[in-house]
């Protein structure tokens, strides 16, 4: 399998995972955060949605610069319901796998550097760059997702088999 298969299907696994972790919110825990330096159920759910479209700045962009002017005026989609949340994850996953589709295993191998201004963060191959940044802090907060689930007695989906809350089959 090649990297940018391999990366591709780990897209779209993280994607299902998302999916039905996000589907869980309900809309009494929306405003529902389990401290006051959290964010609420809404806010992490959008993130975690919003972090597939670093993808594609990985891999469409040289580098990252938080210092430039147009970071500085950037600010990622929002959403108001569970709905939104999911149609801005669907989106961006589309945009990411149709991005990958077209790139070789040599262009992941290229360098991408996160940095604000002449502070270097990281300078990595893209393609750890996007697993490091996009599919292993997207898995981070969803993980975070799934405790507010827990939190709010909402029944946890399976994400690596099945959850204490399903059935084993």
């Amino acid at each position: 399998m090649s990297l940018t298969a391999h990366i591709t299907a780990q897209v779209e696994a993280e994607h299902e995972a998302s999916r039905r972790v996000i589907e869980r919110v309900t809309d009494e825990m929306l405003a529902w955060k389990p401290h006051d330096k959290s964010w609420n159920s809404l806010e992490l759910a959008t993130h975690i949605a919003n972090l597939v479209s670093w993808g594609a700045m990985i891999l469409t962009t040289e580098e990252l610069d938080f210092a430039s002017e147009e970071m500085q005026s950037w600010s990622p989609p929002k959403a108001d319901t569970v709905a939104d949340v999911l149609a801005i994850l669907d989106q961006n996953v589309a945009t990411v796998t149709g991005i990958l589709s077209g790139m070789s295993d040599a262009d992941l191998e290229t360098t991408w550097t996160m940095r604000s201004g002449e502070q270097v963060f990281s300078a990595d191959p893209r393609a750890f760059a996007f697993i490091r940044w996009v599919l292993s802090h997207q898995s981070h907060h969803r993980g975070e997702l799934v405790v507010y689930l827990r939190l709010n007695d909402v029944p946890v989906p399976g994400i690596f088999g099945p959850s204490a809350d399903e059935q084993q089959m």
